[in-house]
């Protein structure tokens, strides 16, 4: 982590986020409208469309900061969530992997995901309690609303009631299922969509397809769960609907999922899943391009291509980075050259192996 990695990931994140954040909108007053309604339908169909209740937000005549329920909300925690996660899955990856010439194994990968995601999950659950409050606080009558002037006045109501880090185990297995899903999903279509088509765009759209559909799938379930948590008030005997993350689990298995009731568990947890989908895609692939224009480099191509690679090939994993393999390079362009001088380029070590160049 450093300071210009800090100011790249807010940038696109402030970027992308302000383009995209009607859908969370419309994401967590979905999840809210279906707490506790079994249902008959199929996965995210649970009678709540995403565009439906976009035109209902829409006709209220909010305008865009009815949209961003707050921009001083929508910027702390935008800026909060992209540095906590960053920092905490880079520091857990350097952790695990301190050579930054080698690409870190699979389960390295997923373990810095799990840890980082969990620990940026805990450091922002506040920004999240307080934000998802304000987006759900319409919803409610005028006498059951928080009314939280602003997120700073937000945030000193939940310090006074005690329940800073209500969900916030939820919002960390969230955030660490989303890590450890999307990267893997992603390379691996990537590699496998260019081996049949070349360098083609629609690696990329076929990458973060699937990456997507594996972070929608295993982080909602959480999301839906931390918005309860984050949301609810006591019922009428004072005791609240829900204990901890377990608890709120348990209650919608036995509650919204029973088939008895042509209800699913697909529905009860992915409740505002399309409007999540759309939203996190739109993110994803917005961001690569982004990033193709930061670092000046052509779409699509970049990702794939090394310099030199197709030239030479020694029987070994060619990678330009890697010291042992460019001096391997570099003795094979001179060869080409002309200039090879095997006395002078590969002389014995002593120990049955080869000096570096």
């Amino acid at each position: 982590m450093n300071f210009e990695r800090f100011c790249a990931a807010n940038t696109i994140a402030l970027i992308t986020h302000a383009a995209t954040q009607p859908m969370d909108l419309v994401k967590v007053r979905s999840q809210l409208l279906q707490e506790g309604k079994p249902f008959s339908g199929m996965f995210f169909a649970k009678g709540f469309q995403p565009m439906n209740i976009f035109n209902e937000i829409h006709q209220t005549g909010c305008g865009i900061r009815g949209m961003f329920c707050g921009l001083d909300g929508w910027l702390a925690r935008t800026v909060g969530y992209t540095t906590a996660r960053l920092w905490a899955f880079l520091s857990f990856y350097d952790y695990l992997n301190p050579d930054p010439r080698r690409t870190a194994r699979i389960d390295w990968l997923i373990m810095a995901a799990v840890g980082g995601g969990l620990v940026a999950g805990v450091v922002t659950n506040p920004l999240e309690l307080v934000y998802t409050r304000m987006q759900a606080d319409a919803l409610y009558p005028d006498s059951y609303k928080r009314n939280y002037r602003s997120f700073l006045h937000g945030l000193g109501k939940v310090v006074d009631e005690g329940v800073l880090f209500r969900g916030a185990l939820a919002n960390g297995l969230k955030i660490a299922a989303l890590l450890g899903s999307m990267t893997h999903a992603n390379d691996w279509m990537k590699e496998n969509s260019y081996f049949h088509l070349g360098p083609s765009w629609v690696n990329r759209l076929l990458g973060t397809g699937l990456a997507v559909g594996a972070g929608v799938a295993a982080s909602m379930p959480f999301d839906t769960i931390r918005v309860r948590l984050h949301t609810m008030r006591p019922l009428p005997n004072g005791v609240l609907p829900y204990r901890n993350t377990w608890d709120c689990f348990t209650k919608m298995c036995y509650y919204e999922c029973n088939p008895t009731h042509s209800a699913n568990a697909s529905g009860s947890f992915y409740g505002g899943g399309y409007a999540y989908s759309i939203r996190l895609f739109a993110i994803c692939y917005a961001s690569q391009f982004i990033l193709d224009y930061y670092h000046g480099s052509s779409a699509y191509v970049s990702e794939f291509w090394q310099p030199n690679r197709h030239k030479f090939q020694g029987g070994i994993d060619y990678d330009v980075h890697e010291p042992f393999t460019d001096a391997f390079n570099n003795i094979m362009a001179k060869r080409n050259n002309g200039v090879y001088n095997e006395a002078a380029d590969m002389h014995p070590d002593g120990r049955g192996g080869y000096k570096s160049l």
